[in-house]
This record gives structure tokens, C-alpha cells and sequence, in this order.
């Protein structure tokens, strides 16, 4: 009996200890939305005036702007995140097509990947470090002058005309009402892109001083592409690019800012061929504008010459309408239309005899 009652109760404990396990296991699955907030790096190597930071945008973009020797360099693209791993997707910089940040909690992510400013396992917060030991000073400086108070007033109490109240709140009254200019304006990044459809986003523009009476406007330069509202909020409208202004007193500040199209079709785009025994500069090359327009240049031995004109996607193929042609001679002044084979999502296979590029040439995406 005490050998089956000594079984039956490890048997129980072993169930108890399981279940532990696994609801801890599933109350330690992260659930992380950082999303919408700016995150600083919390040691700044440079003496900078401002620290490293990325932004996490609510449609699924982001924008880094690193702090480096030289001033500072800015990357955006997508983000995506993975239970505790979240991934920046690089679109404008070739030294860099993904960073990845680990995510510790709500308000602290650290950097993965080497930057050319941050390094690895660097500390990302949503509170943005000002300085050290400021707050300390202060407060040895408050307990240094009230110790010394006591003193000096002793021999001040037998002369109360000398304390005079109403002339010491008097400024301050004044001071409340006095208009205050604004000094500086500045924008967490110099260049801003979203997705067509974006409402309401927040340009985080900064007035100093914060209590200036100044009052801050807002101007797009093309509101075909992107539109501002009094408070600073921008409503995304068509694929291109132009400039805000801003100014707030005397201060002006202008920012770039794209929209772009959800559609990768309508992404301009450049590919590029590797044919052997050709110089790299004299690679035959195609650029597609994302609405409709291509150039396409070619190697003629003795220069380039370049196709002009519309194209059009059918099924898996780009029909290139050739309307301008820089150069004669050969069988470039004869060619009317410009037949690719899309392969892939990366590679282009060119149909049609064209100069010095042949059927059967692949051209790549850059």
C-alpha cells in the first residue's frame, strides 16, 4: 500500500508540475506593440546635439536616423515584428537591407545589428536622455542656499521696509502676459514618406520655447501629394514627392516628404544587365518611371543612345512603345516596340533584337 500510495502521489505531482509550466510558459509569450512611438539611443559616443532614433509608424513604416562622426544619416522602409524580434526592412540604403532590434519590454529595444553610428547590443528607449547629474546639482544648490538663509535673514528682520512683496510678484505678473517669441523649430527627420492613404499623421514638429505665443503654420508645397492641417497633421493623397514649410515667428523650417503608392507596380524602378566582356558603366539598362514611362540605354561602342517612350504590363510581359530614339544608325531608328519577359520578381529576359543587346539577355534588378 505505501509503494502504490507513493506512485500515485508522484504521479499527481508530476500533472502539477506540468501545468505549471506551461501556463508560465504561456503568460512569458511576449506581446509587444511598439508601433506609433520613437525610441533614442540612450549613450550618445559623438556629442551630438541630439541622440540616434528610430520611429515606428503606425501603417507599418519606419525611419532611423543614426548619429555617426560625420553628423547623421537617415534609413526608412517597413517593419515587422516577430514576437520579440523586430526587423526593419532597408529600402534606401545599399549598405544595409535589414536591421533587427530585440525587444525587452513596452518602452526598450536593443539594436542587433552594427551600425555605421550605433553598435550592437545599444539601448533604444522611448525616454529621451537630456544629460547627468543636472537634477543632483540643482537640488545640492536649493540645500546650499537654504542652509545659508537663516543667517542672512536675522539682521534683515529689524528692517521690513527693505522686504518689499508687492514689488517682487508684480514681474511675475507681467512676465505671464508678455508674448514670447519662438527661437527654433525642428523635425525629428529631414525627409518623411507614407503609403497614399495615410490620415492624420503626426509631424511631431518642435517649438522652442514651448510656451512661445507664436503661432506655428504649416504649407505643402503640392497638395496633389500631401496635404497639412493647421495642427500639424499630414493626409497622404498621390504617389510623388515635394516639401512642407513651416514656420512659427521668425523661424522657418522646410521638410521633404513622399508618398508613395501601394501598388509595387507603380514603385519606379531600374534593371540592369551583365553582359560579359562589357564595362560595367556600359551595361544596357531599363528604367520604369512606376507610371508608365520608360528610358532605355544602350552601349554602342562608341557612346550610349537611349530608348524613349510608354510601356505596359500584359500578363507576364513588359511591351515597351518606343516614341524617341537619341541616336540612328544600325537597327535602333527602326524599333518600334521593346518586348521583356518578366522571370521573377527581380529579373527581366529581353525578347526583341535590339542594337547591341540580343534576345536572351537578363537584366536585374538594382
Amino acid at each position: 500500500m505505501n509503494n502504490r500510495a507513493l506512485k500515485i502521489m508522484t504521479v499527481v505531482f508530476i500533472i502539477f508540475a506540468l501545468c505549471a509550466c506551461s501556463s508560465k510558459k504561456e503568460d512569458d509569450k511576449p506581446a509587444f506593440d511598439i508601433s506609433g512611438k520613437t525610441y533614442y539611443n540612450t549613450v550618445d559616443d559623438f556629442n551630438h546635439s541630439d541622440h540616434a532614433k528610430v520611429w515606428f509608424g503606425r501603417n507599418g513604416t519606419f525611419v532611423l536616423n543614426d548619429s555617426y562622426k560625420d553628423g547623421y544619416y537617415e534609413m526608412n522602409g517597413t517593419w515587422e515584428l516577430n514576437e520579440d524580434v523586430c526587423t526593419l526592412n532597408v529600402e534606401n540604403d545599399s549598405s544595409f537591407s535589414k536591421v533587427i532590434f530585440e525587444v525587452k519590454d513596452d518602452d526598450t529595444i536593443v539594436l542587433k545589428t552594427t551600425l555605421l553610428g550605433s553598435r550592437s547590443d545599444s539601448i533604444f528607449s522611448t525616454t529621451e536622455t537630456k544629460g547627468s547629474n543636472s537634477s543632483s546639482s540643482n537640488t545640492n544648490n536649493n540645500a546650499s542656499s537654504s542652509e545659508t538663509k537663516p543667517e542672512e535673514t536675522k539682521p534683515d528682520s529689524t528692517k521690513p521696509e527693505e522686504s518689499k512683496p508687492e514689488t517682487d510678484s508684480k514681474p511675475k505678473e507681467e512676465t505671464s502676459t508678455k508674448d514670447v517669441p519662438c527661437t527654433g523649430l525642428s523635425a525629428p527627420y529631414h525627409n518623411y514618406w507614407a503609403y497614399e492613404g495615410v490620415k492624420d499623421w503626426d509631424l511631431e514638429i518642435v517649438k522652442t520655447p514651448e510656451n512661445t505665443t507664436d503661432k506655428i503654420t504649416y504649407k505643402s508645397n503640392d497638395e496633389k501629394v500631401v496635404k497639412v492641417d493647421e495642427n500639424g497633421k499630414a493626409t497622404t493623397v498621390s504617389p510623388g514627392k515635394t516639401t512642407i514649410d513651416i514656420t512659427c515667428g521668425s523661424q522657418k523650417l522646410t521638410i521633404g516628404f513622399e508618398t508613395r503608392s501601394k501598388d509595387p507596380e507603380a514603385q519606379p524602378v531600374t534593371y540592369k544587365a551583365k553582359i560579359k566582356d562589357v564595362n560595367d558603366q556600359f551595361q544596357p539598362s531599363i528604367y520604369l518611371d512606376g507610371k508608365g514611362n520608360f528610358v532605355f540605354t544602350e552601349n554602342l561602342y562608341a557612346g550610349m543612345g537611349e530608348y524613349k517612350g510608354t510601356y505596359k504590363k500584359e500578363e507576364n510581359h513588359y511591351i515597351l512603345s518606343v516614341k524617341d530614339i537619341s541616336f540612328s544608325g544600325f537597327m535602333g531608328d527602326s524599333v518600334k516596340e521593346i518586348d521583356f519577359k518578366i522571370v521573377d520578381d527581380a529579373t527581366l529576359k529581353l525578347k526583341t533584337q535590339l542594337c547591341m543587346s540580343s534576345p536572351g539577355e537578363l537584366f536585374y534588378k538594382q
